[in-house]
């Protein structure tokens, strides 16, 4: 399944978000299969700290691991997602 990540935190937090981040990614490389799977590059909004990426998983816990990594600093909401064509047979 692929979902939309979405991601905040508070500004004041940067560094250790910065932090975290750098420890997430080494673990995803050690470790590709018991990771959910980055499809996107991070985008950041302009306005915050806040963004969005694509990541797909068919195991749910892998996003809650990615969850625990970042808390409590980050907030994330993930919203499931599908192509277009496969919710209307007639695309």
């Amino acid at each position: 399944m692929k979902y939309i990540m979405f991601w905040e935190y508070d500004s004041a937090d940067h560094n250790a978000v910065m932090d975290k981040l750098e420890q997430y990614r080494k673990e995803v490389k050690a470790n590709p299969d018991k990771n959910a799977q980055f499809i996107s590059e991070n985008y950041t909004m302009v306005d915050g700290p806040e963004g969005f990426q694509l990541v797909e998983t068919d195991d749910p816990e892998l996003l809650v691991r990615i969850v625990r990594h970042y808390a409590p600093e980050v907030s994330f909401r993930f919203a499931p997602i599908v192509e277009m064509k496969k919710v209307d047979k007639k695309i």
